[in-house]
């Protein structure tokens, strides 16, 4: 395992395709969820690009944060770019899954100079539309099956008056029975599993590896950043930028793929049919190549 001393801390990466160019720094989501689950893509765009791919600080094998330290959206995005230093890189292409399309926006914005171009994979650009795309995706289900409570529950998150940070919550606390995950495509954990099995190989970690991404999760829920509405710094970033979706996805909603149509300059937006919100499991070998020609064509 390699690991990489940023600032005091130790980073875990995976780099792929040493002295191709140019690099993607892949971001996972979760928040907390780790670079593992990438390994498979990030061999595979490594045919062709340099990729590094890393668990962010707080996370699995990388070091944890202590409980006296804060880290909001901010502390990891500049922890992005220290990274960027402490490899030696001039320059890369963020590749952000979920939380970490938040975390490559905000990366995209604050540091242009290290940026080359962004992708943006079934990102969470604002809590609050995240919430009402999930609502708007379940609503109907609960809806249907007169289902009273839960549709009380959800409406909750539609109206104006409901803050960000109360909107993500009630979002997180939607019952996603076995049937409803059906109704919004969720993946089955059977097939998800046998993916795992068959394409990432068992990491050799210390136990107490698998549970530091709860502190990291609610240092982030506990900070103010995080539940910033980062839609508008779309239009301030004219390096190429690729929106990749699903076609079922629950985090990038149709609010946020109409503004970033709206808003992006030299923005592109790719829709993966028969998705939802790991598109990069879903559909691989389109995913590799919507990359692949985006990169070539930077």
């Amino acid at each position: 395992m390699a690991y990489i001393d940023v600032c005091g801390k130790q980073i875990y990466y995976e780099e792929y395709g040493k002295g191709n160019s140019p690099t993607l720094v892949y971001i996972h989501g979760g928040p907390g969820e780790s670079c593992l689950t990438y390994t498979y893509q990030a061999q595979k765009l490594g045919e062709r690009f340099h990729i590094i791919s890393f668990d962010q600080y707080g996370v699995f094998r990388s070091d944890p944060i202590p409980e006296e330290e804060n880290a909001d959206v901010k502390y990891h995005v500049d922890m992005i770019e220290k990274m960027r230093i402490a490899l030696g890189l001039n320059s890369w292409i963020p590749l952000g899954h979920s939380f970490g399309g938040m975390l490559a926006l905000v990366y995209a914005h604050t540091y242009p100079s290290g940026t080359e171009a962004v992708i943006y994979d079934c990102p969470m650009w604002s809590a609050l539309h995240t919430a009402r795309a999930i609502a708007q995706a379940t609503l109907p289900y609960f809806e249907r099956n007169n289902m009273s409570e839960q549709t009380a529950f959800i409406s909750e998150i539609m109206k104006d008056n409901i803050s960000p940070k109360d909107a993500f919550y009630r979002s997180l606390n939607i019952k996603m029975n076995e049937e409803l995950s059906r109704y919004c495509h969720v993946i089955e954990a059977d097939r998800y599993n046998c993916y795992i099995n068959e394409h990432i190989a068992e990491p050799q970690v210390a136990e107490d590896c698998w549970g530091r991404y709860i502190p990291f999760r609610q240092k982030l829920f506990d900070s103010e950043d995080f539940y910033c509405d980062y839609l508008p710094y779309l239009a301030d970033i004219y390096k190429p930028q690729l929106l990749i979706v699903g076609e079922y996805d629950m985090t990038c909603g149709k609010f946020e793929q109409e503004w970033f149509d709206a808003h992006a300059p030299n923005g592109k937006t790719e829709i993966l049919a028969h998705s939802a919100h790991l598109s990069w499991f879903e559909q691989p070998q389109k995913y590799t190549d919507m990359i692949t020609q985006f990169v070539l064509s930077v």
